[in-house]
């Protein structure tokens, strides 16, 4: 009987750790597809945060700026392709000239299916 029990509960720590990701970040060749401002400055928060859809192969990201961080929307062309590294619900998206944006992602939207021609 404990046997079963200590064979199960492995069993189950088996199936969950690779789910959990056990921190491990995942990379993937990106599209920019859209970048976009979110809410206003303040006197106390003088850069401005942006949302960037982020599309892969499997899936569309919304990921939105870290409060705080400065970030040059020029240094992030739209159409272009970058770097995505998620980790958990972090991302990092890597351009060409290797700049970063740290971002959390907010939003996560299956890649769309596509439909052969109707005959």
């Amino acid at each position: 009987m404990v046997t079963r029990r200590i064979a199960l509960t492995i069993l189950l720590c088996a199936g969950i750790a690779p789910a959990a990701g056990w921190g491990a970040s995942v990379t993937e060749t990106a599209t920019l597809k859209d970048l976009q401002t979110v809410g206003s400055t303040s006197k106390k928060q003088k850069h401005q945060q942006y949302d960037l859809v982020i599309d892969t192969a499997a899936n569309e990201y919304t990921c939105r700026s870290r409060l705080g961080s400065k970030v040059k929307p020029t240094e992030f062309v739209v159409g272009s392709t970058i770097q995505f590294a998620i980790n958990g619900q972090n991302g990092v998206a890597v351009n060409a000239a290797k700049k970063k944006i740290r971002c959390g992602i907010v939003r996560v939207a299956g890649a769309p299916s596509v439909q052969p021609p109707a005959q």
